[in-house]
């Protein structure tokens, strides 16, 4: 059996899929869509729309597709991990003050 590259265990160890896209204001770009469509009833159009004026880029309609194709259940389910997450971080950041 061939070794592993340090690169492929890392690849496994990995949660996401690449690298995360950023906007110009700092938030990345797939919880902007997310937030848009799920929270806010905002289209799959009008948001491509808002991500090309924000960017000054051509954003494919298949990247705002791709981030809103998740259930919104799984959408709401990682919003509240995440937030647990970060309370357990400032809790522990305390702690070590």
């Amino acid at each position: 059996m061939a070794k592993k590259t340090k690169a492929a265990e890392k690849v496994e160890d990995s949660k996401t899929q690449g690298r995360a896209v950023m906007l110009p204001d700092g938030t990345r770009r797939v919880d902007y869509i997310r937030s848009q469509y799920y929270d806010k009833g905002v289209t799959r159009s009008e948001i491509r729309k808002a991500l090309c004026e924000l960017t000054k880029q051509d954003i494919p309609y298949q990247i705002v597709f791709a981030a809103t194709k998740v259930k919104p259940d799984d959408y709401k389910a990682a919003l509240k991990a995440k937030k647990v997450e970060a309370e357990e971080a400032k809790k522990a950041a305390a702690k070590a003050a």
